[in-house]
């Protein structure tokens, strides 16, 4: 092959040639024209986008630079201290409350991760009459606004005569919850298809090791993927758990309350702790939902 570089007219001529014994013959002559790369310009679309991320981003940035100052001011910065994260672990109302956050969430995740797998294997291979109908039933409690569900549910528990508590608000959370697992895990199985799952049962297993050994490993990630995302939705959730919560609260419901009595560096201190768990979920979330993690390994 011989490539000739024309610079004035900015040209590549490739010849491809065929060497058969003694003779040599020019089979291809291509010419392909180079376009001069555009200088980097620095639109009004540029612009915009940075105004955008300066609004997103710049608030996050103050919140955790405040959380380390030692003035109790909000608008001025002094010296750098930790004292207001050591006045967190004192807090014990704040501490009770984080570890029910806490606990809500793994219970909320646990149940939807059963509920909303099960119904998407369902809604996947399955048909049955009104199933779109269905799934758009199943994406309201994502769709509607969080007051609606919040006070659909405090009318449902009172008709009931069931106390507000830890209960109720870990159904409010799983209400919301299994949609978003559930469509994670749909949206996984519909790519899957049953190719996997035929060609282990001509291999000879039967349903329930074709199901923890072929399927349940190739849509593992899409259920880690859900779980995660729906443990961090529960976390921040504000709006159903004020409906529903009674003298047990979690953290974003304290920490509504102390912001009440105006801001504090405490408000911040803990508003970076919960940024740092929503980056690390965030990072795994993006570990566990990416399309090599739909690769089956075959163990020999």
């Amino acid at each position: 092959m011989r490539i000739n570089i024309n610079k004035d007219n900015k040209t590549y001529i490739k010849n491809t040639i065929n060497n058969d014994g003694n003779n040599i013959n020019i089979i291809e002559d291509t010419t392909i024209i180079l376009k001069e790369r555009k200088k980097f310009k620095f639109s009004f679309l540029s612009f915009y986008s940075v105004l955008i991320y300066l609004f997103l981003y710049v608030p996050l940035i103050v919140v955790i630079l405040f959380s380390f100052s030692a003035s109790k001011s909000t608008v001025t910065f002094s010296d750098v201290t930790l004292k207001w994260y050591k006045e967190l672990i004192n807090n014990s109302g704040l501490v009770s409350s984080f570890l029910h956050s806490i606990q809500v969430s793994l219970t909320a995740v646990v149940a939807a991760v059963v509920l909303g797998t099960s119904g998407a294997f369902f809604i996947v291979r399955t048909n049955f009459p009104g199933k779109r109908f269905f799934m758009t039933l199943a994406q309201l409690p994502i769709i509607l606004p969080g007051i609606i569900i919040g006070i659909a549910m405090l009318i449902f528990f009172i008709n009931l005569r069931v106390p507000l508590s830890m209960l109720t608000i870990t159904v409010g959370h799983i209400s919301f919850t299994t949609p978003v697992v559930m469509f994670q895990v749909m949206s996984r199985l519909a790519r899957l298809g049953r190719t996997y799952e035929d060609a282990a049962k001509d291999l000879g297993a039967n349903p329930i090791k074709t199901l923890f050994l072929v399927t349940i490993p190739m849509i593992k990630t899409a259920i880690i993927g859900g779980a995660l995302l729906a443990f961090a939705m529960s976390f921040d959730e504000i709006v159903i758990t004020y409906f529903l919560t009674g003298s047990w609260t979690t953290l974003p419901v304290f920490i509504y309350g102390m912001m009440r009595f105006g801001l504090s560096p405490q408000i911040y201190a803990i508003s970076t702790i919960i940024l740092l768990l929503s980056i690390v979920i965030i990072f795994f979330m993006a570990k566990f939902t990416g399309t090599k993690a739909e690769e089956l390994m075959v163990r020999k």
